[in-house]
């Protein structure tokens, strides 16, 4: 039944639905008391903005669900962890494009999903290697931060936050991933400042839905995993 297009289908759209949908109340619910000016949630009072954060919902969730392994516990456990990675992602995307913060409730969800994976994935193989990635690909998150610093890109302590987190979630190659599609689209949205005269590399812009965008590609497309399927 798991493995049926017809099912994966429904829970994706059903779920992606309300990720979508929920999005509004706690976005406003954490941005508000991170803000002191109420015209900033403006935004998520618009029938487009609300639309269309429910269209990329419902597409996160139908890649999460039609590309995850679910031929053993494991995988099937790693599914629905992703799903429910889906509703922070998705609010600090929202809650950082309006008021520029990342709430730290919605990192430590994160890491307790990740921890109950954890411990079921290592119980259920007998192998606590997946602890030690996790270990490893949250260094490489809080590491890779420098980057941007490096080069002149603006980058808070919530976005670095949020990436040691994500590298914990993903695992370092994984992550790196992420991050190499985050640049990339990072890229293309200077760009566009440029050409419209709007901004240059030095224009400070929300990172979280970059990273969070990052993050949806990598788990709908693990590098690690697909180069094990080649190796």
């Amino acid at each position: 039944m798991l493995n049926s297009l017809f099912f994966k289908l429904a829970v994706a759209v059903v779920y992606g639905l309300v990720v979508g949908g929920t999005a509004f109340p706690l976005s406003k619910k954490l941005a508000s008391s991170r803000t002191d000016d109420p015209s900033k949630l403006a935004p998520l009072l618009k029938a487009s903005v609300r639309a269309l954060v429910i269209v990329l919902a419902v597409g996160a969730s139908t890649g999460v669900t039609l590309t995850a392994d679910m031929s053993d516990a494991v995988g099937v456990g790693e599914w629905i962890r992703n799903l429910i990675l889906l509703i922070p992602i998705f609010n600090i995307s929202v809650i950082d494009s309006l008021v520029r913060k990342i709430p730290n409730p919605l990192l430590l969800v994160m890491i307790v999903v990740e921890a109950v994976y954890i411990t079921y994935a290592s119980i259920k193989t007998a192998d606590i290697t997946i602890l030690f990635g996790a270990f490893i690909g949250f260094f490489v998150g809080t590491v890779t931060c420098l980057v941007p610093s490096l080069l002149r890109i603006p980058m808070g302590a919530g976005d670095i936050k949020y990436n040691a987190v994500l590298g914990m979630c993903l695992g370092a190659v994984n992550y790196l991933f992420a991050m190499f599609f985050m640049a990339f689209s990072v890229s293309i949205a200077f760009v566009y400042l440029k050409l419209s005269k709007k901004g240059g590399m030095k224009t400070l812009i929300p990172m979280g839905p970059f990273i969070s965008l990052g993050a949806v590609v990598a788990i709908c497309l693990p590098l690690a995993q697909l180069i094990s399927a080649f190796m």
